[in-house]
């Protein structure tokens, strides 16, 4: 669990710290998609599960970025999880304007035991392969009780 918390805070600090050389973008952040991939991570009794996200601009660099994280186990042990984090989206890292990195934070709310519901911390990144398909990772660290570390790889189409 610490080593998942570890590697949670690490890549958010590396986004915020890359932030400042981030070169002139070729694509732009505005985009919006909805994606379904694999949720790894604390997920009930499981480690991975199905997520389906989405990406929608609410602003210049600033996205909400819903995301639903599922065991499939639907009984008393099954977990699912729904995030709703606010992001700032960073302007490219690479020259091609591909990979465009976000950080940013919400609200978790889990449905394991009692449920719970709780701060949510995250940071990812998307690489647009075209202007219809996203691949997007991300990992999301919920605050409650015993804390939570996840992630998200999948595809997403945009629009």
């Amino acid at each position: 669990m610490k080593a998942r918390l570890i590697s949670a805070l690490s890549i958010a600090a590396l986004a915020v710290v890359a932030a400042p050389a981030v070169q002139a973008q070729t694509a732009p952040t505005d985009y919006n998609y909805v994606g379904i991939g694999a949720g790894i991570g604390d997920l009930g009794d499981s480690d991975i599960g199905l997520a389906v996200n989405g990406k929608f601009t609410v602003a210049d660099h600033v996205s909400l970025r819903p995301a639903v994280l599922s065991d499939l186990e639907f009984d008393a042990d099954g977990e699912t999880v729904f995030l709703a984090p606010v992001t700032y989206d960073f302007n490219s890292i690479t020259p091609n304007g591909k990979l465009l990195p976000f950080v940013g934070g919400g609200l978790s709310v889990s449905t394991e035991g009692a449920g719970a519901v709780g701060p949510v911390l995250t940071a990812g990144a998307d690489y647009r392969f075209n202007d219809n398909w996203v691949a997007n990772g991300s990992v999301n660290w919920s605050i409650y009780g015993d804390s939570q570390v996840n992630g998200i790889v999948g595809i997403g189409y945009s629009f």
